[in-house]
């Protein structure tokens, strides 16, 4: 009987704590926020050189293919910040053109903001994968 109460209780726990994630890595309590944010910055990083001065993006909610487009702009800049809502995925697709060839990058990510409990001196949030990485490789950049 006594088990079963134990197994009970530990089930609800459990059940209870599934509410927020809490995150147990090493954690930069600067860049924890006190308050659950519910937007967050993506970071967007593309090629900029002499042959690519500016690139194109979309940035898609979901996949690419769902054609659910959030923002278009040009980037002129490295790296793009982007202010979108946290916990949905996103996509991004960077045009890069020469001549009368165009080469794309695509990447994804899905922002998650995370409950930090014991690492700092109160409870806070941190964001994570925010980064999208949408630069030419090296094995591409003489296309």
């Amino acid at each position: 009987m006594m088990l079963i109460a134990i197994l009970s209780l530990f089930i609800l726990v459990l059940y209870l704590s599934c509410g927020e994630k809490i995150f147990t890595a090493d954690v930069d309590c600067d860049e924890c926020y006190s308050d659950k944010p519910g937007e967050v910055d993506l970071i967007i990083e593309v090629t900029l050189s002499g042959a690519y001065p500016s690139v194109p993006i979309v940035v898609y909610r979901g996949e690419i293919e769902e054609n659910q487009v959030e923002y278009v702009d040009t980037v002129y800049e490295n790296p793009y910040y982007l202010y979108v809502q946290a916990g949905r995925k996103y996509s991004v697709k960077a045009k890069y053109q020469k001549a009368d060839r165009t080469l794309y990058a695509v990447d994804a990510t899905k922002p998650k903001v995370l409950l930090v409990t014991d690492a700092c001196d109160a409870e806070c949030y941190v964001i994570e994968d925010v980064d999208l990485d949408v630069r030419i490789k090296k094995d591409y950049l003489d296309y």
